[in-house]
């Protein structure tokens, strides 16, 4: 049986951890991803000749991934199950209905507004008269 002194427990109890891990293998990826997006073409003469992927083009691509592979949609999906764990509001989910629109009638109003706004901008209204009628009409300002 070992004994182990008090002073190697910590040590111990370090090498075993309850954290969720993820391993990608990157060749794996990069092989299954090629067969799923090259599916519905006919690659029948470039396989024969070579000409598609082979294990040393998928290593390339997979090397060359693993320099230049960013995390920004993992990111945003974790930062997303975090929110909505926590019941705060995630800046980027639109929350459709959460904002009332304004009624159609206090819309109406402010369009009202501004096109008399800018009809008096660009018109003057005049007084046309004659013995029998008045009649305003707008005139364009110069």
């Amino acid at each position: 049986m070992i004994q182990w002194e008090e002073k190697h427990l910590p040590f111990l109890m370090t090498a075993f951890d309850d954290d969720v891990k993820i391993t990608i293998n990157l060749n794996e990826l990069v092989e299954a991803r090629a067969k799923l997006l090259t599916q519905y073409e006919d690659y029948s003469r470039a396989i024969t000749t070579g000409e598609y992927l082979d294990g040393n083009d998928i290593d390339r691509i997979a090397v060359n991934l693993r320099e230049t592979l960013t995390w920004d949609s993992i990111y945003f999906m974790v930062d997303g199950a975090i929110l909505d764990y926590m019941g705060l509001k995630n800046p980027n989910k639109p929350n459709y209905g959460e904002t009332s629109i304004e009624t159609i009638e206090l819309t109406m109003e402010k369009e009202r507004k501004a096109r008399e706004k800018e009809f008096k901008k660009n018109f003057e209204m005049v007084k046309l008269e004659s013995s029998s009628w008045t009649i305003e009409v707008p005139k364009r300002i110069r």
